[in-house]
């Protein structure tokens, strides 16, 4: 992550010099699009979706459990459960590295607000096409985690019988104990219908009531909505991908300005005209083929 954010930097932030400037925009757009893919897989949110999607629960082996209540079927379901609350753990901890790494994106974005132009630099849109990612992998994974009931089945079954797994003496079984402030941090976590999101929009709000200044952050939100939401409306993407990324920007913008803003993006005081933004992303899909403007009424404060 601190070669990321290194890279990102440059050699200095904040106001940029004409000369400056020239160096970082020639900087190819290939070269940033494959360091900020690369920081995408090396979090590990990719890889932890599709290990989510081919979750297996245990419903079987705890119901078996619970009606007939015999030490082996204890241990069968713990054995079953055991893999699926490590996998649950670990996209709890990528939702920490979220957490971490949503105010430096945000950081940095903002300190171009007085930049030439935010959003045309390669390295303004790369910055901006990684938190959309980031977002869009938030996007996905809650609406599995919705579409999965075994997921809080299992972990809620695992909290009820911790006392007595954490005494067993199956290896297999002992391997997979989370250690109690975990596993409470865990269930406050899938508590929430979109968990994800609720850590990007949380941290994202907590950097702006820290930066102290959240009118600049909300203008670099609009900036960032507003050259996407042209670029659709004139119909200058270069390709569908290009056109996607767009929305998918839109949608984000939209959702943190929403919890960022005390008035809430469908305010008359917002600088983002949220009726519009969802007239047009209507016909697009991001998130499980989800309508766009569904998805962004669904993880937005003050729309519905």
């Amino acid at each position: 992550m601190g070669a990321l954010l290194s890279l990102l930097r440059g050699s200095s932030s904040g106001y940029t010099s004409t000369s400056t400037r020239t160096s970082r925009d020639t900087e190819p757009s290939a070269r940033f699009s494959k360091q900020f893919s690369d920081f995408i897989l090396n979090l590990g949110g990719q890889a932890l979706l599709q290990r989510i999607r081919a979750y297996q629960d245990g419903s079987d082996e705890i119901r078996a459990a619970i009606s007939h209540p015999t030490p082996d079927n204890e241990e069968a379901a713990w054995r079953k459960i055991g893999p699926s609350v490590v996998l649950l753990r670990e996209c709890f901890e990528h939702s920490q590295s979220l957490d971490r790494i949503i105010p430096d994106i945000l950081d940095e974005l903002c300190s171009q607000v007085n930049d030439y132009d935010l959003g045309k630099t390669d390295r303004n849109r790369g910055l901006a096409r990684l938190l959309a990612d980031l977002m869009q992998s938030a996007f996905a994974f809650d609406s599995l985690k919705s579409s999965i009931p075994a997921i809080q089945n299992d972990f809620s079954y695992y909290r009820r019988t911790l006392p007595r797994m954490v005494k067993s003496q199956d290896d297999a079984i002992a391997s997979n104990v989370i250690p109690h402030e975990v596993s409470n941090q865990m269930s406050l976590f899938y508590a929430y219908h979109n968990p994800m999101v609720k850590t990007v929009v949380d941290s994202a709000s907590q950097f702006a009531r820290d930066s102290r200044n959240e009118p600049l952050v909300l203008d670099c939100i609009s900036a960032l909505a507003a050259g996407s939401f042209n670029t659709v409306k004139q119909g200058k993407s270069d390709s569908p991908e290009s056109e996607r990324l767009c929305v998918l920007v839109l949608a984000t913008c939209c959702i943190l300005y929403d919890w960022i803003s005390p008035q809430g993006v469908g305010s008359a005081q917002s600088s983002i005209d949220v009726k519009a933004v969802l007239d047009m992303v209507s016909e697009h899909t991001l998130a499980d083929s989800t309508p766009a403007d569904k998805v962004v009424r669904a993880n937005c404060r003050t729309l519905r």
